[in-house]
């Protein structure tokens, strides 16, 4: 294995890479092992420990995980060797994940539209007052909230005490998320990878659908959406 690799002198354009990969669904573990793996091309986890910073046992967890989503391929030996798909072949399956993402969009666009129903959709731009439209959503619920996301992690940090006051109220909790990410205590969780949005339904009736990276979120209220995103949530649910 090569001692110096272009990562070693290109440590902006690795945090920046890394952040970008995970507004795309990453875990920040996944992102910062397969970047070191690109960067290696051919490597064993210690070799990618070294580059990424991260403890072993993580690389390996991270490596099992993209291996699992065909991100990684795995050539059987001692040590195990390990190498990354192709980056433009990632690229496509993304790009072909966005593309359902935003036909789920057009979808409730249409099932408005076909009701008559005002399209009454608030767009709210930046990740605090996303974060904190989130909050409020929690502390409204009285009986039930369904939350898909790759990042629960990060609403955790930021909005621990409401989910807290809300399994204190008895609210039930149902968390799609991605592997390793922290969830709150009681909670029915499902682990998935290739999450990319945030979607929320709060007590049926209230429903936000929020970027990768909580830049910007949509929220509504209108039954007929949130009816939407519950169907496809108990779908994504089932999924075997």
């Amino acid at each position: 294995m090569e001692e110096t690799t272009d990562i070693d002198e290109l440590k902006d354009e690795y945090e920046h890479i890394v952040d970008g990969l995970q507004n795309f669904g990453f875990t920040e573990y996944q992102a910062r092992t397969y970047t070191a793996l690109v960067a290696h091309g051919v490597a064993d986890a210690d070799t990618i420990a070294s580059t990424s910073g991260l403890p072993r046992t993580s690389v390996y967890k991270a490596l099992d995980s993209l291996h699992e989503i065909g991100y990684v391929v795995i050539t059987e030996g001692r040590p195990r060797v390990y190498r990354p798909a192709e980056p433009l072949e990632v690229k496509s399956r993304l790009s072909r994940e966005i593309d359902d993402l935003f036909g789920r969009l057009n979808t409730i666009y249409e099932v408005l539209s076909e009701k008559g129903e005002p399209q009454l959709i608030y767009t709210i731009n930046g990740k605090e007052k996303v974060l904190d439209k989130i909050g409020e959503i929690l502390k409204k619920t009285q009986e039930d909230i369904m939350i898909s996301s790759p990042r629960f992690s990060e609403m955790m940090d930021n909005l621990e005490n409401e989910f807290i006051s809300a399994k204190k109220r008895d609210v039930d909790i149902t968390i799609i998320t991605s592997p390793g990410e922290r969830v709150i205590d009681g909670a029915e969780v499902e682990r998935r990878d290739r999450l990319i949005a945030t979607d929320m339904i709060s007590d049926g009736k209230r429903a936000l659908l929020a970027s990768p990276g909580f830049e910007a979120c949509g929220y509504t209220e209108n039954p007929s959406l949130s009816k939407h995103l519950v169907n496809f949530m108990d779908i994504l649910m089932k999924r075997s």
